[in-house]
C-alpha cells in the first residue's frame, strides 16, 4: 500500500515549543509528522537513511523544523506532484555555494522513491559545490522531471539572493503557503513561527505586513543594543585583519 511520509530533523538545541507546534499544524491540517530527534545527525544523512527507508510506490515530503504550511492545500499539491513523477519544493539558493543556482531546497521538499531510484540516488549531502538536497535537483533537471518551485513573496528580514528572482531571508513566505524560519536554534524571530501556527490552528488568516513590520522593530531594538554594536565592531575588526593576511600573502607571493 503507497504510503505519504511527512519528516522533519530536529537537534537537542531546538525551543521544544516550536516542535509541538509544528506537530499541532499539521495535525490540525488533517496530517501526522515524524519528527526526528537526532542529536549531532547530518542533515543530508538523515534524508537519504528516510528516503532509503521508504517502499518502492512512498512518496515523502521533508520539512524543516521552523517549517509550516498555512493549508492542507500545499500538502496535497507536494504529494500529487511527487506521486507523477517530479518534485516539488521551496525555491532556494545558497549564499555560500552560488546564489545564482536556484534549487528545491529541504525546507519543504517532496519526491517520491521511485523518482529518487530512477536518478540512480543521488545523495542529498552536500559538497563544495553543492549545498544540501542540490545534486538531487540538478540530477532531476538533467534527467527532465518536472519541477514545481515555490517562490518566495514576502520576507520579514531579507537577508540572501535568490538568483535574479529576488531575495528571502528570515521569516520567508512561500507562495502555496508556506512558512521558513531560518536559523530558529537561536533566532530572535521566533515569535514569528508561535503566532503564525497559533493562527493556522484557529483558522486565521496571517497578517504578513503586520508580522513583517514587527520583525523589522525587533531587528531595530537589536541593532541599537550596545552588545550588538560591540558585535558589529569586532566583526569589522576580524575582517580588516583577514583583508591584511590576504594582503600580506599576496605581496610575498
Amino acid at each position: 500500500m503507497r504510503q505519504r511520509r511527512i519528516m522533519s530533523l530536529h537537534w537537542d538545541n531546538i525551543d521544544p515549543a516550536i516542535v509541538r507546534e509544528q506537530a499541532a499544524v499539521f495535525r490540525h491540517l488533517g496530517y501526522e509528522i515524524e519528527q526526528v530527534e537526532s542529536t549531532g545527525l547530518h542533515h543530508g544523512r538523515f534524508l537519504d537513511e528516510r528516503m532509503r527507508s521508504l517502499g518502492v510506490e512512498d512518496s515523502a515530503l521533508f520539512v524543516d523544523i521552523d517549517c509550516i504550511p498555512f493549508n492542507a492545500a500545499i500538502i496535497d499539491r507536494a504529494f500529487a506532484v511527487a506521486e507523477a513523477g517530479g518534485i516539488l519544493g521551496c525555491a532556494q539558493a545558497s549564499a555560500h555555494v552560488d546564489s545564482d543556482r536556484i534549487y528545491t531546497g529541504p525546507m519543504f521538499l517532496a519526491i517520491s522513491r521511485s523518482t529518487w531510484d530512477s536518478l540512480g540516488q543521488p545523495s542529498f549531502g552536500s559538497s563544495p559545490t553543492s549545498d544540501i538536497a542540490q545534486d538531487v535537483h540538478d540530477a532531476a533537471v538533467r534527467a527532465g522531471v518536472e519541477i514545481e518551485y515555490l517562490e518566495p513573496w514576502a520576507t520579514a528580514l531579507p537577508q540572501w539572493r535568490l538568483g535574479a528572482e529576488g531575495l528571502f531571508g528570515f521569516g520567508t513566505f512561500y507562495r502555496g503557503g508556506v512558512f521558513h524560519l531560518f536559523q530558529s536554534r537561536d533566532s530572535k524571530y521566533a515569535f514569528l513561527l508561535h503566532e503564525l501556527s497559533a493562527d493556522v490552528i484557529a483558522d486565521r488568516q496571517p497578517d504578513v505586513l503586520a508580522y513583517c513590520r514587527r520583525a523589522l522593530d525587533a531587528y531595530a531594538r537589536d541593532w541599537n543594543r550596545p552588545s550588538a554594536r560591540l558585535a558589529r565592531l569586532k566583526s569589522r575588526v576580524r575582517l580588516r585583519s583577514r583583508l591584511r593576511s590576504w594582503s600580506t600573502a599576496r605581496a610575498s607571493s
